[in-house]
């Protein structure tokens, strides 16, 4: 783990050149704009969620993408990172900046979260991950499968998995179609923490996922 240092400019609205400092201890960001106090800052041991993914900007058609990243604290404060494109220019470059935020933040906090679980599990206590309950016998899950939803425990020998670009689902393997849930990564909280839990502990149990 290592400080990295980034530059955000948010578009054309807002080209201001604000510093992003993910580091092993903290994470600040500079999204303020008054003058002796333009940093929000969350120290490691308040950092709990985040989510990320690229929105569309459409008039009739698409003109542009934003790249969005947020991350929230214990006490439920957000820092948000946000950068726009327009029309292709500097896509591949906000691309590769958006994948090596994303990287700073998983190794600087996220693994390290990730692994906490895990050794929950280990421990045979019980937890939480957003909707995603982790039971001993396995792990229940909100159903996509009805109009209103339902809570449903999946055994984790049943438990399947299935990752797409823009998000991850749950399911069981012999209800399929009834007992089943997709995690957005960019609408729904820790979705990545919940997509390494579950695979990780899969493949432990020697669980095809």
């Amino acid at each position: 783990m290592q400080e990295s240092n980034f530059i955000i400019q948010r578009g054309l609205t807002d080209n201001a050149s604000r510093e992003l400092i993910i580091d092993p201890k903290y994470l600040k960001f500079e999204n303020k704009d008054r003058v002796n106090n333009t940093f929000t800052t969350f120290e490691k041991d308040q950092i709990e969620e985040y989510r990320f993914g690229v929105k569309w900007m459409k008039y009739r058609f698409t003109f542009g993408r934003e790249y969005v990243i947020e991350v929230k604290n214990s006490n439920k404060e957000i820092i948000k990172i946000n950068f726009k494109t327009y029309f292709g220019r500097k896509k591949k470059e906000y691309h590769n900046l958006c994948n090596q935020i994303l990287s700073a933040l998983w190794d600087n906090y996220f693994a390290e979260i990730v692994e906490n679980y895990i050794q929950k599990h280990e421990r045979g206590e019980e937890f939480n991950i957003g909707e995603v309950s982790f039971l001993k016998e396995g792990i229940i899950i909100e159903t996509n499968s009805s109009i209103k939803l339902k809570k449903a425990l999946i055994p984790w020998e049943k438990v399947r998995t299935k990752t797409y670009v823009t998000y991850f689902a749950i399911y069981a393997v012999d209800k399929a179609a009834d007992t089943n849930r997709g995690y957005s990564y960019l609408n729904d909280w820790n979705t990545v923490v919940v997509r390494s839990v579950v695979t990780s502990l899969l493949k432990m149990k020697n669980i095809e996922g």
